[in-house]
């Protein structure tokens, strides 16, 4: 009986006589070096994005700037891309600029006393907004499904996105530079910013920072929406800001141009890859 009972023994005490290494191989993880999700979806990688647009600003002070626009990336991985954004805007007057043009006078400038500007001068100095553009990187840090009503189930994604911006500034000054002076304040277009050309419009280059998201309907095809900051140094009234009775760079100051984007995305090539 003793003899038989000493194999038994030694195979139970085995794995204590065993070196530490060798009993952490025996524990070894089979999910290890694996991927966290088998079979998951690349919606992005290495595909190129098209994506018509339709963009609106939504915190001009004196012209609302609104048209089509379109955005071209190319997502070198699942959450990184590099792209650019452009939009051709035309303008109409906000509830503020309808009130300021109410207000102001519509004689000839020299026929009244006072140092604001007439309609007219107004008018001819307030900015607009031509077009807006961007080059980014675009970061992807959140992605998955949503379900609609526990029965349509689609894919997503949030992003960030960050470069450099320009805001295309329009303005119809000036016909009345150096005409209009006043005699009766012996102001010149020396001396008096409202017949001044300040020289506010033309192209202004800034940052641009932006959020956005994806809902995908299927491998191709899907909507964006996103939210564009482009942040630049402008002068939107065109007229005299700090009191110096010159119309120059000093008169300008750092503006949030914020637009409301939505368009159809259009992921190239229409078949996405899948992970191992």
């Amino acid at each position: 009986m003793r003899t038989r009972l000493l194999p038994l023994l030694v195979l139970l005490a085995l794995p204590m006589l065993l070196p530490e290494s060798a009993a952490r191989a025996e524990r070894r993880n089979p999910l290890e070096g694996q991927p966290a999700v088998r079979r998951r979806l690349l919606l992005r990688k290495l595909r190129f994005e098209v994506t018509p647009q339709f963009v609106t600003s939504i915190n001009q002070d004196y012209k609302h700037a609104f048209g089509p626009g379109i955005n071209l990336q190319f997502h070198l991985t699942d959450w990184l891309a590099v792209g650019v954004q452009g939009a051709y805007t035309l303008n109409s007057d906000t509830a503020l600029e309808d009130k300021v043009r109410a207000a102001l006078p519509t004689g000839a400038y020299n026929s009244y006393s006072g140092p604001q500007p007439n309609l007219q001068i107004h008018d001819e100095h307030t900015m607009g907004i031509m077009a807006v553009f961007s080059a980014y990187a675009q970061v992807t840090p959140f992605y998955g499904k949503i379900a609609f009503f526990s029965a349509l189930f689609v894919n997503y994604d949030l992003y960030i996105n960050g470069g450099i911006g320009f805001v295309d500034y329009t303005s119809k000054c000036c016909s009345n530079v150096g005409t209009m002076g006043k005699p009766n304040y012996t102001l010149t277009a020396d001396n008096d910013p409202n017949v001044q050309n300040g020289h506010f419009d033309g192209l202004k280059i800034g940052g641009q920072f932006g959020i956005g998201a994806h809902i995908y309907f299927n491998e191709w095809f899907g909507l964006q929406f996103e939210l564009r900051d482009y942040i630049v140094g402008a002068n939107p009234g065109g007229l005299d800001t700090n009191g110096d009775r010159k119309l120059d760079s000093h008169d300008e100051g750092a503006q949030n141009n914020l637009f409301f984007g939505i368009g159809l995305t259009f992921m190239l090539p229409p078949t996405a890859r899948v992970s191992r």
